[in-house]
């Protein structure tokens, strides 16, 4: 198999892994064969509310889980002001940067005498690099890659060739994790998508609908961005948005593109041809290639998971505040455009004229790196598991 072949057949099975959490720790051996690297985690740093602490959510399946709880426990301190020193390094951009362990102290000698080293040395890990794979959420998906010391002559190609894969691995994570947090509640996948209040949609490769779950239905019933055909297949309303969905839909060279911030791939798509202020559906396609639990067999195709922003959805303000360092005012505006309120009737709800208004809402387009008011709701909805159906 050449590199490129094997390159793609990786980036589909971290689109899988998007359904399919138990599929981590094999991938991330597998991507650190690939790559040449020892092993790979993925992993939290808390929350803006919570102590630090570090949370090895998926690593290699050649790690033993005992030994990584262990070590993360014991080298606490050291391990969190390693991870904000990584993030210094990585946050600038949407580009997703591996960071290699060098940032860490000023000398070679100084790094090779700390506690936590000399621990991972001992365990035949000489190199380590870090880096962000959410940056939105700094606490959420950090990504770490180990290296043994035969990597010293060539470290820097090794990490370019797993940074190709890495704004694939972010992605696939965001999408995932609607769904993880409904299956951890109901159980299998189709149950969990069933109460999401976040449309997903698998479909073939000749954009067959194989199943949708009951908001994808209630979309394509209200939101007149996409039907089923009579073949059963997906149609979109405009032929331009049909042509950027099909964009996605050819291979996986179309994925990945954002780095960090893999919601400015999404599609932002109006409702009935109406502004974009009454609505709009933010839609992320990512491809497929087998998971048995959608279907009587493997399925090769598409996922596609749809945002109707102008639904109301719950937030969490205190921590989107901090994050983004919001006022109290901005708050409060955003709160009313998770409502799906227009800049009109939040002016009038909160007694402010518009040019208030629409001056705070770009304020906090800015703050949070938003193009619009539709990606905007899609974060933070995301950053709130505001998708949850109340059970």
């Amino acid at each position: 198999m050449s590199t490129t072949d094997r390159h793609d057949q990786i980036v589909v099975s971290i689109y899988d892994a998007a359904l399919d959490p138990g599929k981590w720790p094999a991938l991330l051996t597998e991507i650190a064969h690939y790559v040449g690297a020892m092993g790979a985690m993925i992993f939290e740093v808390g929350t803006p509310d919570d102590k630090p602490h570090l949370l090895a959510s998926h690593f290699s399946d050649t790690y033993d889980a005992d030994l990584v709880r262990g070590y993360l426990l014991l080298h606490k301190d050291l391990e969190i002001a390693n991870q904000a020193i990584f993030a210094r390094h990585s946050k600038a951009t949407d580009e997703i940067q591996l960071i290699p362990d060098s940032v860490l102290a000023a000398t070679e000698a100084e790094l090779l005498a700390r506690p936590n080293q000399k621990t991972m040395m001992q365990y035949g890990i000489r190199y380590r690099c870090g880096a962000l794979l959410n940056k939105d959420q700094l606490f959420h998906d950090r990504f770490s890659m180990q290296f043994g010391a035969d990597a010293a002559n060539d470290l820097p190609m090794r990490l370019a060739k797993a940074s190709r894969l890495l704004p694939h691995i972010a992605k696939a994570l965001s999408i995932g994790r609607p769904i993880q947090a409904m299956q951890r509640r109901h159980g299998t996948i189709v149950e969990a998508l069933d109460k999401l209040d976040v449309g997903f949609c698998v479909l073939d490769d000749r954009m067959n609908v194989i199943m949708g779950n009951e908001e994808f239905r209630r979309q394509t019933e209200e939101a007149g961005v996409f039907r089923k055909d009579p073949r059963g297949r997906l149609s979109f309303r405009q032929d331009s948005d049909l042509g950027r969905a099909r964009a996605l839909m050819t291979g996986v060279e179309g994925h990945g593109r954002f780095g960090a911030r893999p919601r400015k791939e999404a599609l932002e798509v109006d409702h009935s041809g109406g502004p974009a202020a009454t609505g709009a559906l933010c839609i992320d396609i990512s491809p497929l290639h087998k998971n048995r639990e959608l279907g009587e067999g493997p399925v090769a195709g598409y996922l596609l998971m749809s945002t109707d922003t102008s639904r109301r959805y719950r937030l969490e303000l205190p921590t989107i505040a901090s994050l983004f360092d919001l006022s109290n005012a901005e708050c409060a505006v955003l709160e009313l455009m998770a409502e799906g309120k227009t800049n009109k009737q939040i002016a009038q709800e909160r007694g402010r004229s518009l040019d208030t208004v629409n001056a705070q809402v770009k304020s906090i387009l800015l703050k949070s790196n938003c193009a619009n008011r539709t990606q905007a709701i899609r974060m933070v909805t995301n950053i709130s598991s505001g998708f949850l159906v109340r059970d």
